[in-house]
């Protein structure tokens, strides 16, 4: 009767294990080191092509701004005439909630170049809404961050 009762449980673990297996390979595209990321992770709004080429009137924030609705943009006050963007709300102690703005791998010291840049003049746009990306070298930001990727003087496809 052990036995049997041995066997069961074995016949039983091997046919869950077994009901688990895939033939399908691991799906590296999501991981960093040069590889696209993915379209819908935590929120993350990535713009590329179309997106960016459509209007060539359009900034990186009215870029932004279609893709997002969501996003609250209001103008600058006083001797800061940059926008105030509001990707996850505001905070409630008195503060900055714009995400921090990445040109390049650079960080800017303000939203400015989200209205300066032309979004023709990018060739990615990576939102992050939840301020952490996959991405080496950029720290996590509890207001989000922006990471604008421009166009290769080789990539314009001008002369």
């Amino acid at each position: 009767m052990l036995r049997t009762r041995a066997f069961l449980r074995l016949l039983a673990s091997s046919t869950l294990v077994l009901g688990c297996a895939t033939s399908k390979p691991f799906d590296r595209t999501t991981e960093p080191g040069g590889r696209p990321l993915s379209q819908t992770t935590a929120g993350t709004v990535i713009l590329t092509g179309e997106a960016l080429s459509a209007n060539p009137g359009l900034t990186v924030l009215d870029a932004i701004r279609r893709a997002m609705p969501q996003v609250k943009v209001s103008t600058g006050r006083g001797l800061n005439p940059c926008p105030l963007v509001e990707l996850r709300g505001r905070d409630s102690v008195t503060g900055n909630s714009d995400p921090d703005v990445y040109v390049d791998g650079t960080r800017t010291v303000d939203t400015c170049p989200l209205v300066t840049l032309q979004a023709i003049e990018a060739s990615r746009i990576e939102i992050y809404p939840l301020g952490v990306t996959s991405r080496p070298g950029y720290p996590s930001r509890g207001h989000g961050l922006i990471l604008i990727f421009l166009q290769r003087a080789d990539t314009t496809g001008r002369g």
